[in-house]
């Protein structure tokens, strides 16, 4: 979800940029465009880590069930 926010962001500062022809407009990028882009990165980088430990916790779920299931089966 971010990479593609962050794709279209990145083309649209680029475009930008290359339209800049005065400080105004370049005071747009530094103050506006470049902290956004940093920002969206952030989530990304967040987003990414989130779902990688998400996954990590849903294996170790899985493997105490299939502990708890092989237990209550032995108990049987």
């Amino acid at each position: 979800m971010f990479d593609d926010v962050f794709g279209m962001m990145t083309l649209f500062a680029q475009n930008f940029r290359g339209e800049v022809r005065d400080s105004f407009g370049a005071s747009i990028m530094t103050d506006v465009l470049d902290p956004i882009l940093k920002e969206i990165d952030s989530l990304r980088v967040f987003s990414e880590e989130f779902q990688r430990q998400a996954l990590n916790i849903d294996q170790v779920l899985e493997e105490a069930r299939a502990i708890q299931f092989k237990d209550y089966g032995d108990a049987l």
